[in-house]
């Protein structure tokens, strides 16, 4: 275990050295140069190399095509120190030396940490850890890219598995198992999580001129490095508060004896969080353990979503420190240190930003300046502008890998780093509706050039997306929302109060309760339009079928009943009038969530207001380092974004299998949480260092009671850890458990791993469970895995077929002929019985002994070979 650590820890700095000048080079505007982020970037770079060659075939998927694409990335750091000069980044190293052990001291900590508590509870059993584990063992045997489906013989994989191939390529340079390497990676993103969002909140604190004390921050650039430190703390530790309810909850708090001797509690009941709402077990307690439930599991299903007929839809809402201790090494989890390095370019762009102002604007004058050799020249992005060509090639390089690696953070990031853009632009030029236009040009070409750079993956990728939806039986209830983003919000809040206190004189608030009652509105009135259309689609669509249509027209009134139905089912009602009164008195009676976010959003747009264009040269020659350099406008601008993350699933969200708002809420949510969590870091700095006496000890009580409350939730997770440490022993093979419960299906598994690759014939079965365990751990490609997860990934079951019940009948038959033939059909290699075939089929075995050679047996593991079958096509 200490080996496998310690070879990716010397395989990770390494690949930090090499990207330390391309960082240097391209962060020029941040104090640190980019260093906390030279892991992250660094593994982005050599990623991409690899993938794009290989998916190109100008590499093979093995060790030595992973090196070879990690000396080109060493030969552009070569280039880049030619052009810069190796004594410019020596010089700085010295210069940054204590920062520099701060950087490293704190990723070796979370890394070595958090590797430890996965060593606890290793096991890649469960939830969708099993699919992670197939998706990396399937890019380890793949020879070639795009890597094969293990779930889904001879297709490749259709979902964002940039992560994935990252890890792939780590276990395969250092030779670790991809068992291990699961446990490994999530410790690994863990430490570079924890890193970027250190190197954030770093140089937001600190200036590129050295620093110094300034007006801004009365504080030295020593300090910033360890006040940087909040901001992982926030990121990754800070949790929601359902965890100090779970506290309260066994300590039986707001329960009382009704008449007839049962628990009965007014205060629960009106929470109404599952499980919360059942009498605790008797005695009480301190510790949150209950009968009903698994009391971790519930912090990540603190939202409750209602239909009008009452049923309830379950709301996915996790937060960063609930995602890792689960161990799921998701998508969602694989992008967040390349979020943070997403962040950490906006800021670079906007320290070093200079807007020239010019009457050229316009997405042709762009295009046409960029033909010309010359940079992005349309609106703000003039030729001698701030944002030269291989600039806005590497922005739209590090904003397009989120689509590969978690395709719902791509849109957003995009926003948030053209917003940026557009926010230099006001602060010289002032407010006009041209700035709506600029950001919709910015996204434009940035998403344009993340495609044209990420092409491959988009070959090869389907979705379930099915379009906008409006939200009209389903809102957030205003203390659900606290209870899940409390600890962020109360610093931020607070901070938002001093500000304005300070500034009030210069901040016009009208303007933000213009823009707040604007966009809530406007977002209202959108969502009831889009309702009402959906509602009435059953009435259009029989108005078509009443005459005598066409093919086309009947295919198009069908469809219009289809979906008007489905959105009818979906609200729990099938009268539209019902529909549109119901949800309009649910929202006036729950105003909560909306109001809180109106107020939140009245006071940023304030705020941003207050950076505005100078009335005149002397007030520009006076105001122009709170202009272009101040980092408040930048949290401003983070926060605005989470604004809109919360705010919009409130009102329309995206249609998917689920049909409901489960999985918006969840990615949407997840995000708000990184871009708030950075807000109350710098919040709370700026309060702890600017407020004195009576007002900064109320503050620090209020504080320091909330973060109490928030680290309740980690404080128990983690002594659930340390138990099963004293149960099982420390390891980070996440195969182990296979070992101690099946012995005998682990060898088998294991013979698979080190065979031929091929197609193997396993028990189908459903999401969630034991099933698809054998293309899982030996990455070869079964026929079929979880097919409700495949449905998911290709916004359908047309790729499936049939291959369910040909399963079936390959194991069910005695007719070899017919079995054969799903043998040919399939390209089949191997045939797997096990215990979980066995139990799954009444398996006739006479077929495969007549016909086919067993190339292992024991005890309870049996496997034909067919030697007819064709290699893996590469």
């Amino acid at each position: 275990m200490i080996v496998s650590f310690l070879l990716w820890y010397i395989l990770i700095s390494l690949v930090g050295i090499l990207a330390l000048p391309l960082t240097f080079r391209v962060f020029s505007g941040l104090t640190d140069r980019g260093y906390a982020f030279t892991r992250i970037f660094g593994l982005l770079v050599w990623g991409y190399v690899f993938w794009l060659l290989a998916s190109l075939r100008v590499l093979q998927n093995n060790q030595g095509g992973i090196l070879l694409a990690l000396i080109l990335v060493a030969l552009i750091s070569i280039f880049v120190i030619r052009k810069t000069g190796l004594g410019e980044i020596t010089a700085w190293l010295r210069r940054f030396r204590a920062q520099m052990m701060i950087t490293e001291v704190l990723f070796l900590l979370t890394f070595a940490g958090w590797a430890l508590v996965r060593a606890a509870d290793p096991a890649a059993l469960g939830t969708e850890k099993p699919m992670e584990l197939a998706f990396i063992n399937a890019i380890l045997r793949s020879p070639l890219f795009p890597p094969h489906d293990p779930w889904l013989s001879s297709y490749a994989i259709s979902y964002y598995y940039f992560g994935y191939v990252m890890t792939a390529m780590l276990a395969k340079m250092t030779a670790i198992p991809g068992s291990v390497a699961f446990n490994l990676a999530s410790s690994l993103w863990f430490g570079l999580t924890a890193t970027g969002a250190y190197g954030v909140l770093f140089n937001l604190l600190s200036k590129r001129s050295g620093g110094e004390k300034t007006r801004v921050f009365p504080v030295s650039q020593l300090a910033s490095s360890f006040w940087g430190l909040l901001a992982p703390i926030f990121v990754l530790i800070v949790s929601n508060l359902e965890g100090f309810l779970e506290v309260l909850h066994a300590r039986g708090i707001f329960w009382q004896r009704a008449p007839d001797g049962n628990l009965v509690s007014a205060f629960w009941r009106w929470l109404d969080i599952q499980e919360l709402v059942r009498p605790p077990s008797i005695p009480f307690g301190l510790i949150p353990e209950r009968s009903g439930g698994i009391w971790w599991w519930r912090a990540s299903r603190v939202l409750q979503d209602y239909d009008l007929a009452g049923q309830s839809r379950e709301i996915i809402d996790e937060f960063p420190f609930f995602s890792f201790l689960l161990g799921d090494l998701h998508p969602h989890v694989l992008a967040m240190p390349f979020v943070l390095l997403a962040i950490g370019l906006a800021l670079n762009v906007y320290y070093t930003g200079q807007i020239k102002l010019s009457p050229q604007t316009g997405f042709i004058h762009a295009i046409r300046e960029w033909l010309n050799g010359r940079a992005f020249g349309w609106s703000a992005l003039e030729p001698d502008g701030f944002l030269r060509t291989w600039e806005t090639w590497l922005a739209a390089f590090v904003l397009g890998s989120l689509a590969f690696l978690n395709t719902w953070d791509f849109p957003i990031y995009v926003g948030l780093f053209c917003g940026v853009l557009v926010f230099l632009r006001y602060q010289r030029a002032g407010w006009s509706i041209q700035r709506v236009g600029e950001l919709l040009e910015y996204m434009v070409v940035f998403i344009i050039l993340g495609v044209i750079l990420y092409l491959p993956f988009y070959l090869g990728f389907s979705s379930q997306a099915g379009g906008i939806i409006p939200s009209m039986a389903f809102f957030t209830r205003g203390v659900h929302f606290w209870v899940m983003f409390c600890p962020l919000l109360l610093p931020v809040l607070l901070w938002f109060m001093w500000f304005w206190r300070r500034h009030r004189r210069e901040v016009a608030i009208r303007n933000g309760l213009l823009f707040a009652s604007g966009l809530i509105l406007g977002l209202w009135f959108i969502s009831y339009l889009m309702g009402w259309l959906a509602l009435s689609m059953p009435v259009w669509g029989n108005m078509i079928l009443m005459g005598r249509p066409s093919d086309l027209l009947q295919e198009l009134g069908e469809a219009m009943i289809a979906i008007g139905s489905q959105f009818y089912g979906l609200q729990g009602s099938s009268d539209a009038g019902v529909i549109l009164f119901e949800s309009l008195k649910k929202r006036l009676m729950y105003p909560g969530t909306w109001l809180t976010l109106f107020g939140l959003l009245c006071f940023v747009w304030s705020f941003l207001g207050y950076f505005r264009k100078p009335q005149s040269e002397g007030e520009y020659l006076a105001k122009e380092p709170w202009l272009n350099k101040n980092p408040d406008a930048f949290v401003l601008l983070l926060f605005l974004v989470g604004i809109g993350l919360t705010l919009t699933p409130e009102f329309i969200y995206l249609r998917d299998q689920f049909g409901w708002r489960m999985n918006t809420i969840f990615k949407f949510y997840f995000q708000a949480w990184i871009l708030w969590a950075i807000a109350a870091a710098y919040a709370s700095v700026q309060l702890w260092t600017h407020l004195r006496s009576f007002w900064r000890a109320g503050f620090a009580v209020l504080w320091c009671l909330t973060l109490l409350a928030a680290l309740v939730y980690p404080l128990f997770g983690l002594r659930m850890k340390s138990i099963a440490i004293a149960a099982g022993g420390l390891t980070l093979d996440g195969a182990a458990y296979l070992e101690k419960y099946s012995p005998d299906e682990m060898e088998a598994i294991r013979f698979l791993q080190a065979a031929e690759s091929g197609v193997v014939a396993e028990a189908v079965g459903g999401s969630y469970s034991s099933f698809g365990r054998v293309s899982t751990l030996s990455g070869n490609p079964t026929v079929l895995g979880w097919p409700g997860h495949e449905s998911q990934w290709r916004g359908g079951a047309a790729e499936m077929g049939s291959r369910e019940e040909d399963i079936r009948t390959l194991y069910r038959t005695a007719d070899w002929n017919e079995a054969k033939m799903i043998l040919e059909r399939y390209n089949i290699r191997y045939v797997y019985i096990g215990p979980q075939e066995r139990s799954t089929y009444r398996v006739n075995e006479v077929k495969f002994t007549g016909f086919l050679q067993p190339v292992f047996a024991n005890s309870g593991v049996v496997i034909y070979e067919n030697p007819s079958a064709l290699p893996l096509k590469e």
